[in-house]
């Protein structure tokens, strides 16, 4: 018996071979196409974020004494530039070099805001595009609780300070603290983006979120407080537990956080 078996030539033929130009379908690459780019989510949280920062201002002023409005398009276009970065850092997450790329944007710009701002005010707003550049640079490990604290902040004092003392030419400590909303809005809403571990992420969102809700909890009871009460509510115990998948938590959040902020600050008087 011959131990040297072989393929007859007729079913050598049938055995399909695979070709060096044809493409592998088990393994086909995913190449990015600008139809693939989220433009309404873009187009939200950046109209998210800039209702946050323009409109409380604007709101609190309006029965303060204060020198006569200055129209500055260019800080608007400034603001409009930096929540797009935030979109991108935010979406894309910290660790993609294009980042870098472009946080230069706001940066370039600040010299067109140092022809009509003071310098203090452009150092404040320039905080902004700063911090986002910092939280990129991993040895720093800001990419934590620490570099929340740090975002919220930022986010919360930089383009509201600046807008407040642009109307009014003076700024006041009781709007300073009337910002405390604010800048818990951003530590539960933001939470997620920067602890993504489950039961860590889970938690610190829980903090966050109780101190948020007792804020709320202190308006005068209403409707509006109640829907505000509602979307925290919602958002801890059905977006944040179920994990929303990263390329969306931006967008939702920020559209969240901005209906939350403007419930409580409407009711300011």
């Amino acid at each position: 018996m011959d131990n040297n078996f072989s393929i007859p030539n007729t079913q050598r033929n049938n055995i399909p071979h695979k070709q060096n130009n044809q493409p592998d379908l088990q393994n086909p690459k995913v190449r990015f196409t600008w139809r693939d780019f989220p433009y309404i989510s873009m187009f939200l949280a950046t109209i998210a974020q800039l209702v946050i920062w323009w409109v409380y201002p604007l709101i609190y002023s309006k029965n303060l004494e204060g020198g006569r409005w200055q129209e500055n398009p260019v800080l608007l276009a400034y603001s409009l530039l930096c929540a797009l970065v935030i979109f991108w850092t935010f979406r894309h997450g910290f660790e993609d070099w294009k980042n870098y790329l472009v946080l230069l944007i706001p940066a370039l710009s600040l010299y067109f805001l140092y022809q009509r701002m003071s310098g203090q005010q452009v150092s404040l707003v320039a905080l902004l595009p700063i911090a986002m550049v910092l939280i990129q640079v991993r040895w720093l490990n800001l990419q934590n609780i620490l570099g929340l604290i740090m975002f919220s902040a930022i986010a919360t004092v930089a383009f509201p300070v600046t807008i407040f003392y642009q109307q009014n030419t003076y700024l006041t400590i009781p709007f300073l603290l009337s910002l405390l909303p604010l800048f818990l809005s951003y530590l539960f809403y933001m939470s997620s983006l920067f602890i993504t571990q489950g039961r860590s992420m889970r938690l610190t969102a829980l903090v966050f979120g109780i101190m948020l809700l007792l804020n709320v909890l202190s308006l005068p009871w209403n409707v509006w407080t109640i829907l505000a009460t509602l979307i925290i509510l919602f958002t801890w115990m059905v977006l944040i537990n179920l994990n929303l998948k990263r390329r969306y938590r931006f967008g939702v959040y920020a559209v969240l956080q901005m209906i939350t902020v403007m419930l409580i600050f409407l009711q300011q008087k």
